[in-house]
């Protein structure tokens, strides 16, 4: 039998066996009796053959929380974060204090079964929702990990559950309560770091890698389920390619330039989101069409004639969040002093230009993407045609559109289709 109690000023919308929830509408007149409680969601878990889940684990969550991420395991109450950790009594029940507004899913485990649901905390409105307890299910399957990746975290959205993968992406849970829920791979990891008041800090990085519906059954095995996206042979495996910098080490052998009223400092940092360390540009300007920018030289001219791409993750910051973009030139440096100049070489580039955002965005550049040249070969534009097959310098310009400071991390510059670029 289903038993309401309301309370007025919170809402939670949601039960296991049966939730009591608070409203503004009184109390049920079907019910037989009622739990007096104050700001609290009144919960009641009977096992599946009616009977009271007593002393049953009670975990409530918010429903974007992903163990392995988040530690709760020290926490009973914290209404700020949206945890809660209890018992029920020796008649399956339990008063789960108030929570802050929002969605979330809350599970029961004891050593016969396990259950879970899902309510929302709302003013102004109340519902309720029956899940049975039930023999947990398992759950099985493969992230497809980036190269260089040994082993990442799976997690279950609302639930606090979190497994590490094998070398090649596989995973396993055991047991899980019964429901439809997200499973999602990610990579997360700390770093300690000195901050600009001359004190230890950390930094936390967290990049997701996929997620996966998964509808887990009692008392059966899920297998087989994909995390990430199943693509054909890459262009590594089919094209020259070379990871120009993943700036796991530091940005050596990369120089910086900027243009006059603009400033930039380059550096490898623990950051930006991403996993790992990543190339972090902090600029400054004073004017309206200025730039910055980033470069490598190759050390001899390169023919990049049969480019396919390039290809790098991008982000970018400023208090203001006008627009930002990156710049991707091919450039031509000639040294008039050598016998470069003999060859009939004029330094100049080919660019592209692409918008970022605050975002982590894969940016790929193609021959396509660049730009053709105008009589006046404005920035130095010569035109893919002049310069493509001797390629002596990589470069990444960042602007944005008004004055002032502004951040941008790159990673990952992959170059697709050129040979040689190894040697």
């Amino acid at each position: 039998m289903k038993r309401w109690v309301c309370h007025k000023g919170l809402v939670a919308i949601g039960a296991l066996g049966a939730l009591v929830t608070a409203c503004t509408g009184g109390i049920d007149p079907q019910s037989s009796s009622t739990f007096e409680t104050e700001n609290s969601v009144a919960l009641f878990v009977p096992q599946s053959d009616g009977s009271p889940a007593a002393r049953s684990k009670v975990l409530v969550r918010p429903a974007d929380f992903l163990a392995g991420k988040a530690s709760v395991d020290e926490v009973t109450f914290d209404s700020v974060a949206g945890i809660f950790n209890g018992e029920t009594d020796h008649d399956g029940r339990l008063n789960v204090p108030k929570m802050k507004s929002g969605k979330y899913v809350v599970e029961v485990r004891n050593e016969k079964s396990k259950g879970s649901g899902r309510f929302t905390v709302l003013p102004d409105a109340c519902d309720s929702l029956t899940v049975d307890m039930a023999k947990s299910g398992s759950l099985s399957g493969q992230v497809l990990m980036p190269t260089g990746v040994s082993s990442v975290k799976v997690g279950i959205r609302g639930l606090d559950y979190v497994v590490q993968t094998d070398s090649l992406g596989n995973f396993e849970f055991e047991s899980l309560p019964a429901g439809s829920f997200n499973a999602v791979g990610f990579i997360y990891s700390t770093s300690d770091y000195i901050n600009e008041d001359g004190d230890l800090d950390t930094y936390e990085s967290f990049q997701a890698l996929g997620v996966a519906s998964v509808d887990v059954k009692s008392d059966e095995t899920k297998e087989g389920v994909v995390i990430g996206s199943r693509k054909g042979p890459s262009a590594a495996d089919t094209l020259p390619y070379v990871m120009l910098s993943d700036f796991e080490d530091s940005t050596y052998g990369w120089y910086t330039s900027f243009s006059r009223f603009s400033k930039m400092k380059l550096s490898a940092v623990a950051g930006g989101g991403k996993y790992g360390l990543v190339a972090h540009m902090d600029c400054h300007s004073d004017s309206l069409y200025t730039w910055t920018m980033m470069g490598h030289k190759f050390g001899k001219f390169h023919d990049f004639s049969s480019l396919d791409s390039v290809r790098f993750w991008a982000r970018g910051e400023n208090p203001d969040n006008d627009s930002m973009w990156v710049s991707v030139s091919f450039d031509v440096h000639v040294d008039n002093s050598s016998a470069d100049s003999l060859l009939g070489y004029e330094s100049g580039k080919a660019w592209a230009h692409k918008a970022i955002t605050n975002e982590w965005t894969k940016v790929v550049i193609t021959p396509k993407d660049l730009v053709p040249p105008d009589s006046n070969k404005t920035g130095g534009n010569l035109g893919w045609e002049k310069v493509k097959d001797h390629v002596n310098s990589f470069g990444i310009f960042s602007a944005r559109i008004n004055t002032g400071d502004y951040e941008v991390w790159v990673d990952d510059i992959e170059i697709f289709g050129v040979k040689g670029l190894n040697e």
